[in-house]
């Protein structure tokens, strides 16, 4: 009973299985309609860091030159703020990470006959064991921190002043020179070559240079950069750049006449620059005083001693070869040949794009100055002739030479320093056959002077006068003969100058003395180093004011009188 029961049950629950819902079932795909929908892949997420650049800041040094302090501070270079990521430096004297250099000079009174010196005297001296008769370097104590650094410890030779001491200083006590940095250059100082090398020299090369200080970038740990910070990079730390200097060359008579000629016929146009041309050519600006007219037609020349001057055009290329730039017209010829010969002589000048001054088609041209602006330095010339009246004068309708009015010269002057330019004043004057001028040349030097020429200049010598200050001005009163025939006839005819004369920053430096010497009626050539003391000995004995008061008045050392 049991059983049957049991299989009862079994057979209900099949039914109950089989019996179809009131709900559809739902359709199971087969295997051939299976479809797989992607998974979109997941981005990693990637927090990006952007480093700061470093910021350099720099760190004021107290131990430099003043001067070299001051230039840093007009850079106006990122100071320390105290903020992250800051890398410090300061600017030190050395050559561990090279940003610049600060050149000095070794300086002596101008009447000075040495000129040039060994780096190994130099440092001699420095450290105590002098070789000549110089026995005392006076510097700055501003500078001796540098300056040791390139010559060492100082020896008992080596004396420290205020800067404002060293000139007098050095003028008025016997066997003393000075070190001085370049920006301290004035023209009562004579700056010494040191082994071929001078800062005032057009090329001149730093690196070459005993006195040329280093300047180097230090960083605080020497671990966190190896360049220049990027704010250095465009800035030069030198108290010298030499693009902004300008060499003027001013010369003595040239006639292209007579014996000097007939020597360029026979032996060549450019024989008479043939060993002098090359210093020449370094001038930024050559001056020429050509006293002589050219002339289409010109006769051939003969020797003799006629006065009555005229220059064939093809003389021209001694003119070129030599490098001229401003031609001066204040000679006693200028009209030999007419109106014509002047005019035409103008026009070659105007061809060549040579300024010309002192002389003109009329006194308005004549007299009118020529303005000048070269690497950076504004300079202007002006010039007339202070002989007799019937010298080559011109006027208001006549072609000449401007004669000269000393109130318009002055006035002149005057103007052109309001204007901001270095007065350059020329003088075809008084001829003397000494060293020394005469009681008129002086006059008139002074008066252009003390109206603010810069240069006074005598182009009328056919030997050479000496040179003295007035005040802040440098006067040669006459320089000899560059190109003329006068060679034999006098004592000193045979000796010239050229007078290269450099500025920097609108700053006068001074000038240095370069003397010729005749072989013939044709041809000049350098001094050798003996016939150079000889004649720059005879030069500075002759001068007579070289150091002036208060009142402008004669004051000279008395061991410079009885040496």
């Amino acid at each position: 009973m049991r059983s049957y029961k049991t299989l009862l049950l079994i057979i209900s629950a099949l039914v109950i299985l089989t019996i179809p819902t009131c709900q559809p079932s739902p359709a199971v795909p087969t295997q051939t309609e299976t479809s797989v929908v992607p998974t979109a892949e997941k981005t990693p997420t990637v927090d990006i860091v952007v480093e700061e650049p470093p910021t350099y800041v720099y760190q004021p040094n107290e131990d430099l030159p003043t001067s070299l302090i001051n230039l840093i501070e007009t850079q106006n270079l990122t100071q320390a703020q105290g903020t992250a990521n800051e890398i410090s430096y300061t600017i030190e004297i050395g050559s561990a990470n090279p940003t610049g250099n600060w050149v000095y000079a070794l300086a002596a009174p101008f009447p000075t006959v040495t000129d040039e010196v060994s780096a190994s005297w130099l440092k001699n001296l420095w450290q105590g064991q002098p070789e000549d008769t110089v026995r005392t370097l006076l510097v700055s104590e501003d500078d001796l921190p540098a300056l040791t650094s390139i010559l060492g410890e100082p020896g008992e030779t080596v004396r420290t002043l205020p800067k404002d001491q060293l000139l007098e200083t050095a003028w008025t006590t016997q066997n003393t020179w000075a070190i001085i940095p370049f920006e301290e250059i004035q023209p009562r100082w004579k700056i010494l070559v040191i082994d071929g090398q001078s800062p005032i020299h057009k090329d001149f090369a730093a690196e070459q240079y005993a006195l040329t200080v280093p300047i180097s970038v230090i960083f605080a740990n020497t671990d966190e950069a190896s360049e220049l910070p990027p704010e250095l990079s465009a800035v030069v730390l030198s108290n010298l750049d030499p693009s902004k200097i300008t060499t003027v060359m001013l010369t003595g008579v040239t006639a292209m006449v007579r014996a000097t000629a007939v020597g360029m016929d026979e032996r060549g146009i450019l024989v008479p620059a043939e060993n002098i041309a090359s210093v020449m050519q370094q001038a930024d600006l050559l001056h020429i005083s050509n006293e002589v007219p050219f002339a289409e037609v010109c006769p051939p020349h003969t020797l003799g001693d006629y006065l009555v001057f005229c220059t064939p055009e093809s003389y021209m290329e001694l003119l070129r070869n030599i490098g001229t730039d401003i031609v001066e017209l204040t000679g006693d010829h200028f009209q030999d040949y007419g109106r014509d010969g002047m005019l035409f002589t103008l026009a070659l000048y105007e061809k060549e794009g040579w300024p010309v001054y002192g002389g003109g088609e009329d006194i308005f041209d004549a007299r009118k100055p020529v303005k000048l602006e070269i690497n950076g330095n504004k300079i202007a010339f002006i010039g007339c002739n202070a002989k007799s009246p019937n010298f080559a004068q011109a006027s208001e309708t006549s072609s000449g030479a401007y004669h000269c009015d000393m109130e318009y010269m002055a006035e002149a002057v005057r103007e052109l320093k309001a204007e901001g330019y270095m007065p350059i004043v020329t003088f075809q004057h008084e001829e003397r056959y000494l060293w020394s001028p005469n009681a008129s040349m002086v006059r008139d030097f002074n008066i252009v002077a003390e109206a603010g020429a810069v240069i006074v200049s005598g182009s009328q010598s056919h030997v050479p006068h000496y040179s003295e200050f007035y005040g802040d001005s440098f006067l040669h009163y006459g320089l000899g003969n560059l190109f003329f025939d006068q060679y034999g006839i006098a004592p000193n005819t045979d000796i010239g100058f050229l007078d290269r004369h450099v500025f920097y920053e609108g700053r006068y430096l001074g000038v240095e003395l370069i003397p010729i010497k005749f072989v013939d009626k044709v041809q000049a050539r350098l001094m050798t180093a003996e016939e150079k003391a000889e004649t720059l000995t005879t030069m500075f004995d002759t001068m007579r004011m070289w150091w002036k008061d208060e009142n402008n008045q004669p004051v000279m050392p008395s061991w410079w009188v009885n040496r």
